[in-house]
């Protein structure tokens, strides 16, 4: 008999599957790069992260440039026939994530150096401001359409953080927002369509003796706009920060 966990991950799945076969029909064939490439390249700029090997602000810029080379359809096609590891029920207006163990072309799963994540989003999904440590990541938007708004972290005070906005768009598909404590540290995401999916690289433990990652949500909208343009926002609890926050704000 099928578990209620088997039977949760399975039906999220085939709702996966559906909207990726929309939005690759929705996507012109093009000489883009093929999903395993785009795979294999992440992996060596993970490694080259870890490793020190690439700075943070090199693998930031050629990160986002891979999303605006890969053939969209193929890489959704490598997410179709991926394996589900866990996934995580949303808290609030949280969209649902899922992580994922590409496979390899005898459907063996891949060891890579970096974590996969989908985030799928509905009309009212929101993923609230906050700032990282230890880590890298990169989210690409591969179904619908999703507000993105970054800031970098300037500096810490007691209680909050300095941020600069740096960017504010709306992301449709094949469009990357990459992350590193250098470079878009803070980000906040929200919906703009019925349903939209990103998908997510994340590569951590990149502080060696340190946690392997760490979320701090921040409150901009409360924040205070200093005399440089930049912003003091306060450092806020998970739980403050889903009150504060809805699609709308």
């Amino acid at each position: 008999m099928i578990s209620r966990r088997d039977f949760v991950i399975s039906s999220t799945a085939l709702c996966i599957h559906a909207l990726l076969r929309e939005a690759r029909a929705a996507i012109p064939a093009s000489s883009s790069i093929p999903a395993s490439r785009w795979i294999g390249r992440q992996d060596e700029l993970a490694r080259g992260l870890a490793s020190g090997t690439i700075s943070q602000i090199e693998w930031y810029n050629a990160t986002n440039a891979l999303a605006k080379e890969v053939d969209v359809a193929d890489l959704s096609r490598a997410i179709r026939r991926a394996t589900t590891l866990s996934m995580r029920t949303p808290l609030g207006h949280e969209p649902r994530r899922r992580f994922i163990a590409f496979k390899d072309e005898q459907d063996v799963m891949v060891h890579l150096a970096y974590g996969v994540a989908l985030f799928e989003f509905n009309t009212n999904s929101v993923i609230a401001p906050h700032a990282h440590k230890h880590m890298a990541s990169a989210h690409m938007v591969v179904e619908g359409k999703v507000h993105v708004r970054t800031f970098d972290r300037v500096r810490d005070e007691e209680g909050a953080l300095i941020i600069r906005p740096s960017s504010d768009a709306i992301a449709e598909v094949g469009h990357a927002a990459a992350m590193t404590p250098e470079k878009d540290n803070v980000h906040w995401f929200a919906s703009r369509s019925d349903r939209a999916m990103t998908l997510d690289v994340l590569v951590e433990d990149l502080d060696k003796g340190q946690e392997s990652y760490e979320v701090q949500p921040v409150d901009t909208l409360n924040g205070t706009v200093l005399p440089d343009g930049t912003i003091r926002a306060p450092l806020v609890s998970f739980e403050q920060s889903r009150k504060i926050y809805s699609v709308d704000a």
